[in-house]
């Protein structure tokens, strides 16, 4: 076996091919793709992000090896939002909204800050004789934000829409899995 342990999180060592891809696993929690597009229409605005949280985690000592992996169940808790002041690109002192990043994206000077929880239960079976049902329970924390317009207030709260697109997951050894979540928010003011 090689140590793949590239998070210093895990003391386990991993499978050779660092991913034992043989199972069909149940993921439970995704949006359903069809309905994805009208949470995009829904509200006209351009207050989105997407991104994803990839994490290993060791299955708990208590809890016996894993032999397959059945089902991923998540959810996303947002905890708090917040509008905070950012840098403005400035053209000769003047604040200049027209500068962007490969992303079309452009400094306002205002950000909303998102932080939420990321709760995730593996369903796996166990590498023991009876190969028994087990279930392990994560919570991984995050914090993202979306650039929002200049004028907006630093009290304005904003309706939040999280959707889960996609889970990835895989063992690395009996002890350790990988996940993959991806990860979109919206946020629409509140009048």
């Amino acid at each position: 076996m090689s140590n793949c342990d590239y998070t210093s999180k895990t003391i386990h060592p991993f499978y050779d091919s660092c991913c034992e891809q043989d199972e069909n696993v149940n993921i439970v929690g995704l949006y359903p793709e069809n309905k994805i597009e009208k949470v995009l229409n829904c509200f006209p605005t351009n207050s989105w992000t997407q991104f994803f949280i990839p994490e290993v985690v060791d299955i708990p000592t208590k809890k016996p090896d894993v032999e397959g992996i059945i089902s991923v169940h998540s959810s996303i808790k947002i905890i708090s939002q917040r509008v905070v002041k950012t840098p403005v690109v400035t053209n000769k002192g003047i604040p200049d909204y027209t500068i962007a990043n490969s992303e079309c994206t452009k400094l306002t000077g205002r950000k909303l800050i998102i932080e939420g929880i990321l709760n995730q239960k593996i369903v796996y079976t166990a590498a023991v004789d009876e190969q028994s049902v087990h279930s392990a329970h994560f919570s991984i924390p995050f914090s993202v934000f979306i650039i929002v317009s200049q004028d907006t207030p630093l009290s304005q709260k904003f309706k939040i829409d999280s959707i889960i697109e996609d889970i990835f997951t895989c063992r690395l050894s009996p002890r350790s899995v990988f996940k993959n979540t991806t990860i979109f928010i919206k946020a629409t003011p509140v009048c």
